[in-house]
């Protein structure tokens, strides 16, 4: 890979098109969206959406684009809500995402429109964590069963997504311990603990990385999270001057993988944001 595919936004845009708009993307934890109202958003592969647990109990996952003028309507990483309003016009929204009200200077005339809703997106949980998909319902890897969900520790990282996940498989091989599930997910088995490291690529120079501790307590992890993210911030300045990742069995399948996914021609875009 060249140095620019980890340092310019020609390289993500393209990943956007024809990696994160045709694969099945990790969101968050289940257990981070545990009560009624509790949501989580983020942007994942260029893609802004939310997801949000309803007054029933049901998982959704949203496109965080109001259907007024197509602005942020979440504008912070999580929290609880009753309801969801966009910050600029007003525009509200319940935990469906279905359209409630809007002030009269930009209310809609059609108010029964089903066009006024948040566009709802296909979602999948699979193993505690949520899964969304752009074109269709996801089929995410099945990694096995976990243990009891003990918490998540939330990591920023100053890096190109293929950064961290190429530290994160460098020391690894397939195993029962080890599963990787393509393009963002790494399961680490250890004893009565399972750690699931989930890559979340913001742009192409930021990441976030969330620890999902299974069966253990997340606290316990945050030494380590730090730690990925100081090694990875070093590696993002040596594959911007040029220095290639260390070769391995899955990092080499990583970069198959991907080329073979960005190589993909004619490919049709999802709605823009």
């Amino acid at each position: 890979m060249k140095s620019e595919d980890y340092s310019q936004g020609d390289a993500f845009q393209v990943e956007k098109r024809t990696v994160f708009s045709t694969q099945a993307l990790p969101l968050c934890a289940e257990g981070q969206i545990a009560r009624p109202g509790d949501f989580v958003s983020a942007t994942v592969g260029g893609w802004g959406v939310f997801a949000v647990r309803d007054k029933a109990g049901a998982v959704h996952v949203l496109r965080n684009a109001c259907r007024h003028q197509n602005m942020q309507v979440v504008s912070t990483p999580a929290g609880s809500c009753e309801s969801f309003r966009c910050r600029f016009h007003g525009w509200t929204y319940d935990l469906q995402g279905r359209f409630l009200s809007a002030p009269p200077p930009v209310a809609p005339k059609d108010l029964q429109s089903p066009d006024l809703h948040l566009a709802s997106l296909p979602t999948a949980i699979a193993s505690g964590i949520v899964f969304f998909s752009l074109t269709g319902p996801p089929a995410p890897n099945d990694v096995g069963a976990l243990p009891a969900y003990g918490g998540t520790v939330v990591t920023e990282i100053a890096c190109n997504w293929k950064v961290c996940v190429e530290h994160l498989l460098a020391e690894h091989t397939p195993s029962a311990n080890f599963t990787w599930a393509w393009p963002l997910l790494m399961v680490r088995r250890a004893g009565a603990v399972t750690i699931v490291e989930q890559v979340v690529p913001h742009t192409f120079l930021r990441t976030r990385l969330f620890t999902h501790v299974f069966g253990g307590v997340a606290d316990d992890n945050k030494q380590a999270a730090a730690t990925i993210k100081h090694v990875c911030e070093a590696l993002q300045l040596d594959r911007a001057a040029g220095k290639p990742a260390a070769e391995g069995t899955l990092v080499d399948d990583f970069h198959r993988r991907l080329a073979e996914a960005c190589a993909q021609a004619n490919v049709q875009d999802p709605p823009t944001t």
